[in-house]
């Protein structure tokens, strides 16, 4: 009767065998499991490292490109302000020498009669206004230009020298109440030569 219930070594052994290979076969199982998973996290891996490497390196050569643009516009921007400042610099120049011969020029009082000396010192008069001109007409063709100072406007340090204070009726404090002179500026609004002067109420 007991013999029903008991296992032959050869049954054991099959049991044993059985079982050792179901669990060698899960082995292999999580082993290829784990190992395709690595694959697959390795190959995001690589394909996020290859888009992070793609996108830095696009990033950096825009980089150089928009250096290498700037620089080349710098470079541009020097050199014509070299022409430019060579060539107003030649009618200065220019300007100044027939100054000089106008100064040398100056009528004497002495020398002449009294409607001798107002011909002579009227045409003086008017040598020196043709200089004037010259000189304007230069700054024209430079591209530096007059402005005025809005009146009423807040005073700015940028755009205003303030020479003096004022009171006006109507008007607050720290705005400009008058122009003594006006300002010079170059073909960008932002790039003041010479501030306005202004008088600015208290």
């Amino acid at each position: 009767m007991n013999d029903d219930f008991t296992t032959s070594p050869a049954e054991a052994s099959r049991e044993t065998h059985t079982l050792g290979s179901s669990t060698l076969f899960k082995l292999i199982t999580h082993v290829i499991q784990l190992t395709e998973r690595n694959d697959r996290q390795h190959r995001e891996f690589d394909k996020e490292l290859r888009r992070h490497r793609e996108a830095i390196q696009a990033s950096f050569n825009n980089f150089a490109a928009e250096t290498q643009r700037a620089y080349q516009q710098l470079r541009q921007e020097v050199h014509g302000e070299k022409r430019v400042s060579l060539a107003l610099l030649n009618e200065l120049l220019d300007i100044s020498q027939e100054l000089e011969q106008i100064k040398a020029s100056r009528p004497r009082g002495e020398e002449s009669s009294g409607q001798d000396v107002l011909g002579a010192f009227n045409g003086w008069a008017d040598a020196i206004e043709v200089q004037l001109r010259k000189v304007q007409s230069a700054l024209t063709r430079h591209g530096v230009h007059p402005y005025h100072a809005v009146l009423g406007s807040p005073y700015n340090p940028a755009l205003h020298e303030r020479v003096g204070s004022c009171t006006r009726e109507g008007m607050g404090p720290l705005l400009v109440g008058e122009e003594v002179e006006q300002g010079l500026a170059s073909q960008q609004p932002e790039f003041v030569l010479r501030r306005a002067r202004v008088l600015v109420t208290t």
